[in-house]
Parts: C-alpha cells; sequence; structure tokens
C-alpha cells in the first residue's frame, strides 16, 4: 500500500484497507419509505486499534438507516460467499493483521430490544382438508413483524388503520333491495343494483388517509435534507480491480486505479478522471454534452484512444481520453473548458447526442417502474427533462432495448417458462405448472401454459364460496394469444384468482386442456359453480372437464347482447327482470310473456343460451347470485396495463400481484374482529332502514310478511328463520337475510342480523382465504436451468400488419361506445381499415352518405309480391346511348343473347377494349372529373345493371 494514501496518525506498517460490500436496502424515515441503493465504499484503519463501534461510525458517514435498525456485518470469502457474522473486536482484529485488504458485507435489519424476534413455525403442512368446516388455528392478531412491516408501508404512502371502513357499493352492495313484485322492467344496458358489485383493489376501505398538508410538510423537510447532503458530499473512491501495475504505466506506482464518482444526471468531467470502460465514458459524455447545450463530433474512435471536438466550425473545444493498460479503465488525458467554446449555445439540441443507447440508459429506470409508459409519453417527458429535441422512432428503439435488457427478448421468454416453472415449484411445493407444445413442420412450438399456485387453491378450498368466474383477454404484445383466469370471490366479494395460463385462441382444444388442469387443482368442492360468457369452445371445455360435477352458468349481459341481435320492442324489457327472478313461479310468468310477445325469442334462448342463467335456477349451495361475470372483468382490468409484456415477465408479474394481495389482506384479516365482516353488516343495516310491512306470526321465528308496492300492488310472503327460508328466494340464493327476514328479525327480541348470515361472510372464513402464504421467488437470472430437451420456438405469428391494438373495441351498449365504424378504404361503414378486403375508393367517388336509422318495415302480401314479380319494365333509352346501352333491373332486349356483364360490354366489338372507370372519367368526350353516379349516365359510360334477355 502506498504510504500516500495512509492518513495522518496510523503507522504505515499497520495501515490496512477496509472494503465494505453494502446490499440495497429498505428505511421507514419520518413516515416515509425510503430506498438506499447498494455500493462499495472503502478506507484505510489501523488493524491494531480499531473496534467494530468504530466501524458502524464510519460507515455512518456514507449511510442511514432508521432508528430500529441496525447494521449488521458479515465476514465474506474470496468469491464474496457469507461465511458468518461479524460478532467481536477480536474477531475483527485478527482480519485486519491477517491481511492488508479486508472485505466485509453489510445488510440493514430490524434493532431488536431486549429479546430475539423468532420466526412462526408451523408443524401442520400446508394442505387444507376439503371437508372441513373448523379453521386451523390463526397467526396472531396483527402485531407481527410482517403485520408491522406491512403497517409501516401503509404509512408511508399516507394511510392508517382505520377503526370503521369506509363503505361503499364494491364493499356493501345496494343500500336496499327493490320487491320482486315491482314491474321494474328495463329496455337498456342492466340493473345497476341486480348484481352485487365486485372490486380488486378495495383494500383502501380498511385504511384512512392521513393529512396530507402534515405529510408534504415531513416530505419536504427530508428533501431539503438531502439535497444539502449531496451538496457536500465528497467522492466515493472505488477501485478497478482488472487494472494492474504494468511496465508501460510508468506514471503510476500502485495496483488500484481509483474510479471518479459522476452524477448521471449532472456530470462534471474534469481531466484525469477515471471510467470503468469507454460505453460508459462515451454516454457520461453525451450526457455532459446535452446539459451544457452543446454537440459533439468525433474525429476518431478506437478500442483505446477516443478524440472528439465541438460540432461547431472554429470552435476550440476539444476532449481526449485513452484507455489505462491492463484494464478497460477510460481516463480523460486532455478536456477543454466550457469556456474555451467559441460557438453559441442552443436551447433545444437536435438528437445527435442523444443516441439509442444512451435513451435506452435512461429509459430503462422509467419503463421499469411504469412499463406501460408509451414511446409517445416518454419521447416527452425525456424531451422535457434534456431539452433535447428527439425522434419518436429513436425513443421508440430506445425503449424497446431497454425493455429487452430488463426482460429479455420474446424469444427467450418462451424458454424461460420451463425455469419460471422450476423456480415457482421450488418455492410453493404443491402448485401445478404445466406447459404444452405443439409439433410444427418437425419444430417443437410453444402452444399453451397454465399455472395453479398452492397457496391459492388451499385458500380458495377453505375461504371462499364455491365460484369460479372464467374468461380470457387478448394479449397485446408480439404475441397475441389469449390470457385465461379462473377467479373466486371472498367474503368481501374482492376478487380472488385461483389459477390463470395463457394459449392461443379460444377453441375447444385449448378451453378443454385449460378446464382439465383446473379440475386437477381444485377437484369439485360441494356446490362449485363455474361462470362464463358465451363462448362455445369455453362451454365445451366446461361440460368436458366436469360435466354434472359442477353448475355452469352463463353470463347474462352477453346472452342480452346476442339478444339484441335478432330481437326488437317490447320483449326486451322482460328479459332482465326474469333474469333476477328469484323463483320458478315468477321466472315461469315472464317466460310466458315474453313467449307471447314473440314466441321465436323462446326457440332462440333455448337453441343457443341453453345454459343457467336466471337466478331461479341457481343452485343453492353456492350463496353467489351473479347473474353476470363480473368477477372476470374485474381481472381483466387488473392486468390490463402488463398485457404487452413478455410471457414469461407476465406470468412472473401476475405471480406477484397475487402475492402482494395476500399479504395486504392477511394484514387487513388479522385486524377483524367479531363473528361476521363489518361490511355485510353495514349492507344489512341499511337494508333494515325504512322497511314498512305488516307481520302475521304464525310462530315465535316464522310468519308472513305482506304490503304494498308504489304501483298499488300487494304482495305477501311467508318467512322461517329457523329454516333460513323466505318466500321472495332471495335469502336461499344470496346466504344473506332478505329485507322481509329482517323485518321479522327485528321483531323479535335477542335476535341479530348477525346469527343469520351464511358461514361463508364470516371473519372466521377470511381469515382461512389468506392464512397461506406465498413463498417470495429469486430474480429471473437465479431460476434454476432447466434441460427442456429440444429447442422452444415461438408460436408462429399470426397477426395482421400494424400496430397492435391495446383497447378493445366496444360492444353495442356499453359505456363509452362510439357511433358506427367508417373504413378509410371503402368508405363502408360497420369496419375499420385493418382488416378490409375490398377494392381501394377512387378519389372521385362519391361517399356513401351516413347510415340511416333502421326503421320498421312494411310487410308485403303476397298478391303485392305476386304483382310485383309480373310486372314488365319497359326499356329506356339514355341520352347519347346506344340501343345496347338499357338500364333497370331487367329488361327483355330481343337483341341480347344472355346475360352481359361489364366485363363483356367493355370487349365487344364496338368497344376499344377494356375500360375503367378512371379512363371512362378522363375520356375527350369527357367533361372532367367523373363520379361513379356521373360516369353511370354519361356518354360512353358502362351502366352498373346486368343486362337479362
Amino acid at each position: 500500500m502506498d504510504d500516500s494514501q495512509v492518513p495522518e496518525g496510523i503507522d504505515p506498517k499497520f495501515a490496512c484497507r477496509i472494503e465494505i460490500i453494502v446490499n440495497s436496502y429498505f428505511s421507514i424515515i419520518d413516515g416515509k419509505k425510503v430506498y438506499t441503493k447498494g455500493r462499495t465504499v472503502s478506507w484505510v484503519v489501523d488493524s491494531e486499534e480499531y473496534a467494530i463501534i468504530e466501524l458502524e461510525k464510519d460507515i455512518a458517514q456514507y449511510f442511514t438507516w432508521a432508528n430500529n435498525q441496525k447494521a449488521i456485518f458479515w465476514v465474506v470469502d474470496s468469491r464474496l460467499n457469507r461465511t458468518g457474522m461479524l460478532a467481536t473486536d477480536s474477531q475483527l482484529l485478527d482480519l485486519l493483521r491477517a491481511s492488508q485488504v479486508v472485505k466485509l458485507f453489510m445488510t440493514v435489519g430490524a434493532r431488536e430490544e431486549g429479546h430475539v424476534v423468532g420466526e412462526a413455525t408451523n408443524d401442520a403442512p400446508n394442505v387444507v382438508d376439503k371437508g372441513a368446516n373448523v379453521a386451523p388455528s390463526m397467526v396472531d392478531d396483527g402485531t407481527s413483524p410482517a403485520a408491522n412491516v406491512i403497517e409501516e408501508e401503509m404509512k408511508a404512502e399516507g394511510f392508517e388503520w382505520a377503526e370503521v371502513p369506509t363503505y361503499g357499493e364494491t364493499t356493501a352492495g345496494p343500500p336496499m333491495a327493490e320487491e320482486e313484485e315491482k314491474e321494474h322492467f328495463m329496455t337498456f344496458g342492466c340493473d345497476p343494483h341486480g348484481d352485487e358489485p365486485a372490486g380488486a383493489d378495495e383494500e383502501w376501505r380498511y385504511f384512512k388517509k392521513v393529512d396530507a398538508a402534515v405529510r408534504e410538510s415531513k416530505a419536504a423537510e427530508k428533501n431539503a435534507v438531502e439535497v444539502n447532503k449531496r451538496k457536500r458530499a465528497r467522492p466515493i473512491p472505488e477501485f478497478d480491480t482488472e487494472c494492474v501495475h504494468d511496465d508501460e504505466a510508468g506514471a503510476r506506482d500502485d495496483y488500484f486505479v481509483p474510479y471518479t464518482t459522476h452524477d448521471l444526471e449532472n456530470p462534471v468531467i474534469k481531466e484525469k478522471d477515471t471510467f470503468g470502460d469507454k460505453e460508459e465514458f462515451i454516454q457520461i459524455m453525451r450526457t455532459y454534452a446535452i446539459k451544457n447545450s452543446f454537440e459533439t463530433m468525433v474525429e476518431h474512435s478506437d478500442k483505446t484512444r477516443y478524440r472528439a471536438r465541438c460540432a461547431a466550425e472554429n470552435c476550440e473545444w476539444r476532449v481526449y481520453a485513452k484507455k489505462l493498460h491492463g484494464g478497460n479503465t477510460f481516463m480523460v488525458v486532455n478536456l477543454s473548458s466550457l469556456d474555451d467554446h467559441t460557438c453559441a449555445g442552443s436551447a433545444t439540441l437536435t438528437g445527435h447526442q442523444a443516441s439509442t443507447s444512451w435513451i435506452s440508459r435512461r429509459a430503462k429506470d422509467i419503463v421499469q417502474e411504469d412499463p406501460t409508459l408509451s414511446a409517445k409519453k416518454l419521447q416527452k417527458r425525456l424531451q422535457t427533462q434534456y431539452k433535447v429535441e428527439l425522434s419518436y422512432f429513436k425513443v421508440w428503439a430506445g425503449k424497446r432495448a431497454a425493455m429487452n435488457e430488463l426482460h429479455g427478448t420474446w424469444e427467450e421468454s418462451f424458454t424461460m417458462l420451463w425455469r419460471f416453472k422450476a423456480a415457482l415449484q421450488e418455492a410453493c411445493p404443491g402448485s401445478i405448472v404445466e406447459i404444452d407444445c405443439k409439433k410444427i413442420n418437425g419444430q417443437m412450438h410453444f402452444s399453451r401454459m397454465f399455472v395453479c399456485i398452492k397457496a391459492c387453491v388451499d385458500g380458495f378450498l377453505a375461504g371462499c364460496r364455491p365460484y369460479l368466474g372464467v374468461d380470457s383477454t387478448h394479449l397485446t404484445g408480439k404475441y397475441n394469444g389469449q390470457l385465461a383466469a379462473a377467479t373466486a370471490i371472498d367474503g368481501h366479494n374482492w376478487m380472488y384468482l385461483v389459477a390463470y395460463g395463457i394459449f392461443g385462441k379460444e377453441n375447444n382444444a385449448n378451453w378443454a386442456w385449460f378446464m382439465r388442469n383446473l379440475k386437477k387443482a381444485v377437484g369439485t368442492p360441494p356446490g362449485l359453480t363455474i361462470h362464463s360468457d358465451a363462448c362455445k369452445g369455453l362451454a365445451y371445455g366446461v361440460k368436458k372437464a366436469f360435466g354434472h360435477d359442477a353448475e355452469h352458468r352463463e353470463c347474462f349481459r352477453h346472452l342480452m347482447a346476442n339478444f339484441r341481435k335478432k330481437f326488437k320492442g317490447e320483449v326486451l324489457k322482460y328479459m332482465w327482470p326474469c333474469a333476477w327472478a328469484c323463483t320458478t313461479r315468477r321466472h315461469d310468468a315472464l317466460m310466458e310473456k315474453i313467449a307471447a310477445d314473440c314466441p321465436k325469442a323462446i326457440a332462440f334462448l333455448n337453441k343457443h343460451h341453453n345454459l343457467i342463467w336466471s337466478r331461479s335456477k341457481f343452485s343453492k349451495e353456492c350463496k353467489i347470485d351473479y347473474v353476470n361475470n363480473n368477477i372476470s372483468e374485474c381481472f381483466n382490468n387488473w392486468i390490463k396495463d402488463y398485457k404487452d409484456l413478455p410471457v414469461d415477465y407476465l406470468m412472473d408479474k401476475i405471480r406477484q400481484m397475487i402475492q402482494e394481495k395476500m399479504c395486504t389482506r392477511q394484514v387487513i384479516a388479522n385486524r377483524l374482529e367479531g363473528v361476521i365482516l363489518p361490511s355485510v353488516l353495514h349492507e344489512l343495516n341499511m337494508k333494515s332502514r325504512g322497511l314498512h310491512y305488516e307481520l302475521q306470526k304464525s310462530g315465535p321465528l316464522s310468519g308472513e310478511i305482506s304490503g304494498t308496492t308504489k304501483e298499488g300492488k300487494t304482495w305477501r310472503y311467508a318467512v322461517d328463520l329457523e329454516k333460513r327460508e323466505c318466500g321472495c328466494g332471495q335469502w336461499e340464493v344470496s346466504g344473506k337475510p332478505c329485507p322481509h327476514a329482517i323485518y321479522l328479525i327485528g321483531k323479535v327480541r335477542q335476535l341479530k342480523n348477525e346469527d343469520f348470515v351464511h358461514d361463508y361472510y364470516s371473519v372466521e372464513r377470511f381469515k382461512m382465504a389468506y392464512q397461506f402464504k406465498i413463498a417470495p421467488m429469486n430474480g429471473r437470472s437465479e431460476w434454476p436451468k432447466v434441460d427442456v430437451g429440444f429447442e422452444v420456438i415461438p408460436p408462429p405469428l399470426q397477426r395482421a400488419a400494424g400496430r397492435p391494438r391495446k383497447r378493445r373495441i366496444k360492444a353495442s351498449g356499453e359505456p363509452g361506445k362510439r357511433g358506427p365504424y367508417q373504413c378509410k378504404r371503402c368508405f363502408q361503414f360497420g369496419h375499420i381499415e385493418k382488416g378490409c378486403t375490398a377494392t381501394q375508393a377512387e378519389l372521385e367517388q362519391e361517399l356513401p352518405p351516413p347510415r340511416p336509422k333502421k326503421g320498421k318495415k312494411a310487410r308485403k302480401s303476397k298478391s303485392e309480391d305476386v304483382e310485383a314479380s309480373t310486372t314488365v319494365v319497359e326499356p329506356t333509352l339514355l341520352p347519347h346511348s346506344s340501343p345496347g346501352m338499357t338500364t333497370g333491373r331487367a329488361t327483355l332486349s330481343p337483341i341480347s343473347p344472355g346475360v352481359t356483364t361489364r366485363r363483356m360490354a367493355s370487349l365487344s366489338p364496338i368497344s376499344p377494349g377494356v375500360t375503367t372507370r378512371r379512363m371512362a372519367s378522363l375520356s375527350p368526350t369527357s367533361p372532367g372529373v367523373t363520379t361513379r353516379r356521373m360516369a353511370a349516365i354519361s356518354p360512353g359510360g358502362i351502366s352498373r345493371r346486368i343486362i337479362i334477355e
């Protein structure tokens, strides 16, 4: 070690260098979550007089952490593997005396106050008995270290635990149910109170917002302190171990070349500054030029030298850097001062300095935080931040390079799926991951994948209702396949993802394969119900896999979308009430009205929609009265921002999102008290208000509830609290007392609404659903390597040319639906330009008029049709036309040999040849530009009608 590097007061004979490799960590400081990036720091100490407390003081000059945290030092070997914790001063002195360079690894952990926090253990295996009704032992009441960490993170984001949750439509449902006898018919849309709303991100209801002014003031103080620290910070020496002593580097006496630390956003470059390699130097030099408003021109560049000047003519600014011997380190040998510029700076530079690689480095952190950021928004963001003009295509290429660096290429992503499978099954034993390939032309192409995490299945069987909403959504990336999911519902009506997967198209084979794996994962619990849309392939898959072991419902919103295409008028107003009817009597009465108004509608429903879609047909075991598959739409909306990611990253991202949901909801579950969930009790309390009924008791817990609707109709229902039945049918289907039962409960002393709610809505069931933990996984680079045995080829691309569509085209009747689409190629209504196969329309032709509103067509009698068919149309000669040129639907011409088309007419003896519409409009006899309609009646024009003999 060079004596010049030894600080004053330390004998060079006993000097020793300590290198601390600090791992990245999080801290909660002043109520804000702070992330500190790890790096390597070093300094020289006295090997004879040094202690751990002095080590902590020295490292505190570079890093800060919270009061409830402490620094933990580990001894590492030559391969930087941790061999043990540094516990005593004698152990530290032995290391310092044994070597001139001591390397340690530092982590920041929780400070233990007087006791050691042990890890929670559970001797029982992570398996749920499908027939068990008793919950296993729960975790503590929210005071565990994991719960405290979650609460600290919520506080950092500005939230605190709320003793009373924020109720709303998602958690509490409709405030009061309407009577079944009320004629609440509808002619459009769906009932806003027909289904209980379902939600995906509703955990915020159990947390209250902290005062923003107090939080912002603390954040401002924190930022001010950090800015001052950055201003006073001195360069931290780091060392390039690849740069070794060499005879040709005669000016340097030590074995190490120190790097110069630069601010990547506002670099300040000086002579003798060093960089890790040439690429790092070039990137920092580009930022240096952009920030100082000038452009550079490279005069010479090779592997060992780099020389550039200012791009402006007659400017004296120069820079020269070269590679040091024995390594990749680059050093600035000569650099002109900024004052040497004789050119005028520009407020906004052109994009010459901002190369694709430079943009990729700037975009890497941005797209990692927000992968859904478009290239257009990224372009505006970079231009505003760096005051430089950037090309959209260069920004797009830079973003793609950043995404490839973060997530890998699309071709690599399919091979990584096997490594993801191995990593998931290693972290979560018992999870089901199936990957299927298809052989095409002798090559194995990826076909489909199924993922089901063990903790999700166990929680579904233990605490959720036996209901699964199954649907798929289009992927919007390079692989335009389908993302399928099976979603359950917990007691809060929150989305609970059970399984997911990807495949090419929604056909019978893919859906049958997905449903077989789903049955393998969840089995057939009692009362299992599967809800799907009108997809025929999905219906085939459910029938093939589950048969009669599960109830199959059809989404009524999709049914109505198909029904409106066939039928109009008064019949529509009976359809939604028919789906909401909870009794067979009510359902049959409405079906009779539908049959009387439109007999063909019954045949249409029996043929094309023969699944269960009315509440009167629902099973009484499931306790879910949904007629729409809204929970699947919640999942599609939950992951819509990630559907364009590579498939391996998408599969892992969904796993991470499930893991985060399970962790947050476990904290909420451990905080809840009582028997029934607070949101359910709030819903029942809201329904109990304003009930003006009449009661005729028939027993202590039974009676007749009667009343009158606003329309003046009387109704009466029999209620039996002991059997938990009501004549309206709502209680048996939903599992929660209907307004009639609630009224009777209120008339009996010592009875509460929560005593008559099904166990699916209990706090204990909610805790059972989220008692299991999804173990964390390592990064992609740490996934186990798997030898598949063959080369995995991506599936063949089957998408149209052009940019993939990010947003789906909304169906008619959906909110936000636009008017009829008009093609820009053929100018016809009903489709768009992409995928149009019609002939390109000419510029001179007339555009079709706007689509008229469809009206009712008057039906003709048979006598009128016969009379019209026997009418002879006399041929009419056009001005300046030959006798053979006729118009009309059909003419009886004695000189016509038969049917004559436009092509045959153009090849007739009197025709000079094939005449196009464009040639006809530009002929000498034409007065000018002729439209399609003008050409039909112009001299020499060809009639568009067919001449029939």
